[in-house]
């Protein structure tokens, strides 16, 4: 069993495993779960209720610190493709001041990415604006769409569908952050020692899944994919696949944890006061980094 917070085109990868059969010719079965909210996802198997999810780092992060035993077995993405978005009359983002921005949590990873931008792009300070929590990018954009905030983040299709809508795109996330750890896989360490095979095989289908997606000559079948899965049209599958697949690339290639990115997450955590007063760890105490070397060597990866 797997958990994720909502199904974008962020987890093609995943889709792609699973419509062509991945994890069972790695002697696996994977049931996909969805549970809304960061939280929610990432409570799920620190409960061990459910072995294996994908959330942002920042969240396993702070439940490690806090005891949980979990660790970080795969770097899904290491660069977020996700627009600041805002209404039509808001034309920079000078003019969120005073306004309310729709959040996933009030202090999770894209929360203190986005409080980075305003404040390196605009001098927004954290009292200029308000959150308001409404969920992951489909929630977040029915939000915006709704009235019910002026601005927030998404990624594809919802952030070329806001666009195509009329409403004002202001910076994007990795033109101001550059490289920054988005999207991990991680585990219960129960479950990892008690079933480290199956752990593995998971791992490899979906680097297996990231170097079938990048393939050029798999497109037709990709964007039938992403079609089913996300019941989307031609239009909006080549737009997504032209943009993540052919320029933006955010799925590493081997399922590794990017050094540069997860340093730039733990630099955002110290930025936001996490640390203060105490030694600032070191983020390979957060991962279990043998499980994707495993995999590697497994599929003749070096």
């Amino acid at each position: 069993r797997f958990v994720q917070s909502g199904q974008t085109a962020t987890s093609w990868t995943l889709y792609v495993a699973q419509e062509k059969r991945l994890f069972q010719k790695n002697g696996i079965f994977v049931e996909v779960i969805i549970i809304r909210g960061g939280v929610n996802t990432a409570r799920a198997v620190i409960s061990n209720t459910i072995p294996i999810g994908r959330i942002n780092p920042d969240y396993i992060i702070d439940a490690i610190e806090k005891g949980a035993q979990v660790k970080i077995i795969e770097g899904t993405m290491g660069k977020i493709p996700y627009y600041v978005m805002a209404r039509p009359e808001i034309k920079s983002g000078a003019d969120l001041k005073g306004k309310t921005l729709g959040v996933d949590s009030l202090s999770g990873g894209t929360t203190l990415m986005i409080r980075e931008i305003l404040e390196k792009a605009y001098n927004l300070k954290q009292n200029d604006y308000k959150l308001l929590v409404v969920g992951t990018s489909p929630d977040r954009y029915a939000a915006l769409k709704g009235g019910a905030v002026h601005a927030t983040f998404m990624g594809p299709p919802f952030n070329f569908r806001a666009e195509k809508e009329g409403f004002t795109k202001l910076p994007t996330f990795h033109e101001h952050l550059g490289p920054v750890q988005f999207v991990i896989e991680f585990a219960h360490q129960d479950y990892i020692k008690s079933h480290r095979a199956d752990v593995v095989a998971f791992v490899k289908s979906m680097i297996q899944g990231s170097r079938w997606l990048y393939d050029l000559k798999n497109k037709e079948e990709a964007l039938a994919i992403h079609m089913k899965v996300l019941k989307s049209n031609r239009a909006t599958a080549e737009q997504d696949y032209k943009f993540m697949v052919e320029e933006f690339k955010p799925w590493p290639a081997d399922g590794s944890v990017s050094k540069p990115a997860i340093a730039k997450t733990m630099d955002l955590r110290v930025k936001a006061g996490k640390y203060e007063g105490k030694k600032i760890p070191s983020y390979a105490e957060y991962i279990d980094f043998s499980i994707v070397e495993e995999a590697k060597k497994q599929l003749g990866i070096k």
